[in-house]
């Protein structure tokens, strides 16, 4: 069994998959039980939306059988990849994005700050794979407009620049994340920088 790893501590990890929609939540799974050192019958991935209290939808949750402390989790899918986060620094919360997809008309309109500025679909991809992961850390996704958040430029280090009101803390640790042909980001809330590893799964880690 896998040793625990330590509080302030990321681990995200990737897995080109075939379309199967489950693969997200089955790594996921994987990844915690790797993460805690804890098995699969001790532990379950659950979910509840801030908003109205669903079980069929929003922020995933790992839950203990013994009831202690789990780990913060956040998945994400683009086309032919998934990619999950487990984080023992704070709520986390991991984006990936296609470039294609922020080729749309009305982007601007509908993702950027007024003060933000993306010439290229890669820019474009980058900042709202980074707002996606802030607003999946705060668990406000789906529920706040975008283009009121403004982050640093798409040429920059990822950091949070402007907020609409005060929910959230100061601790805002932003972290690109480098897969070929995508963008990501995981966001962590957490006062210190986390250590983030990036790591490439295959087909058995879906096997738990």
């Amino acid at each position: 069994m896998a040793a625990l790893t330590p509080d302030g501590e990321v681990v995200v990890t990737w897995l080109r998959v075939d379309g199967r929609p489950e693969a997200a939540t089955q790594l996921l799974a994987h990844e915690v039980g790797g993460f805690t050192g804890l098995s699969p019958d001790e532990t379950r991935i659950v979910r509840s939306c801030p908003r109205c209290g669903s079980a069929d939808h929003g922020t995933p949750a790992v839950v203990r059988s013994d009831g202690r402390d789990a780990p913060w989790v956040s998945l994400s899918r683009a086309g032919g990849i998934v990619v999950v986060a487990v984080s023992g620094a704070g709520p986390v919360g991991v984006d990936v994005e296609q470039p294609r997809a922020a080729r749309f008309a009305g982007f601007a309109n509908v993702a950027l700050h007024p003060a933000e500025h993306a010439p290229t679909v890669e820019a474009r991809a980058t900042l709202w794979a980074r707002k996606e992961s802030l607003l999946k850390a705060t668990g406000d996704a789906l529920h706040l407009d975008p283009a009121l958040i403004r982050v640093s430029a798409a040429d920059q280090p990822p950091r949070l620049v402007e907020w609409p009101d005060d929910r959230v803390r100061p601790g805002v640790q932003m972290s690109d994340l480098e897969l070929e042909g995508y963008a990501a980001c995981v966001t962590v809330l957490s006062e210190d920088p986390p250590l983030v590893t990036l790591r490439q799964a295959g087909p058995e880690d879906l096997r738990r």
